[in-house]
């Protein structure tokens, strides 16, 4: 009798900061069972869910990272060994994870990004995953804070940033900047950054369909919150 494959299968990584190899657990494409996705593109699955692996810890030296990191810099290493490699206690991840065990290891790649000074959008890229682990636990104050985060570096990455890959695809950092600001409750400002792209051409279709009715959700709920009198 063949046994069953299992859905998480072990990924080779050399690590980014001591340059040794490990293993992480990833999730096998033919086992991810999406069931919905949110306006954010925040994600729902029936099993194991693939976010949880998207980042890689060292179990050497704990160095966390995601695909989008780029190699440590020279000038970073010293203050990355004082401030993260001799702190971090616990380093083995290489296991499944639960969604608590995900929470950890997405904060301390945001820590290990933030002191190798990634990308701002990769940066933020974490802080919308983080929100998202909240969104499920549903504590929505947390959720609410690492929104704003992940809101604010989008805004500085679409400002200061070439868009080079999905992460920084301008036209969904746009599309994202409107829609958590909205999500926040600033629909005046969700309504000027979703109107950038109105009438961007070749848009991608996902981001259109979505474009479209977030921008009329959040129209709607802007006249509805206007003060009396308002134009």
């Amino acid at each position: 009798m063949v046994a069953p494959i299992e859905p998480l299968y072990n990924k080779h990584y050399r690590c980014l900061f001591c340059d040794r190899e490990f293993t992480n657990k990833k999730l096998r494409l033919s086992r991810i069972r999406q069931i919905k996705r949110d306006s954010d593109l925040c994600a729902y699955f029936e099993g194991e869910n693939p976010y949880f692996y998207e980042v890689a810890v060292c179990p050497h030296c704990g160095y966390a990272f995601t695909t989008g990191f780029g190699t440590v810099k020279k000038e970073r290493r010293e203050v990355i060994t004082r401030e993260y490699i001799n702190k971090i206690t616990h380093k083995d991840y290489t296991g499944p994870r639960t969604l608590g065990d995900a929470l950890k290891v997405y904060k301390l790649a945001l820590l290990c990004g933030d002191l190798n000074q990634e990308r701002k959008s990769v940066l933020a890229g974490i802080c919308l995953h983080i929100a998202w682990f909240y969104r499920y636990s549903q504590e929505e104050e947390a959720e609410k804070k690492y929104l704003r985060n992940a809101c604010d570096l989008y805004q500085e990455a679409y400002q200061k940033e070439n868009g080079t890959g999905r992460e920084g695809n301008p036209n969904l950092i746009l599309y994202l900047i409107g829609e958590l600001e909205g999500r926040l409750g600033n629909y005046a400002e969700a309504c000027r950054w979703l109107g950038r792209l109105l009438n961007v051409r070749n848009l991608e279709p996902y981001l259109h369909d979505l474009l479209l009715e977030r921008w009329e959700v959040y129209r709607e709920r802007l006249k509805e919150t206007a003060p009396a009198g308002a134009p």
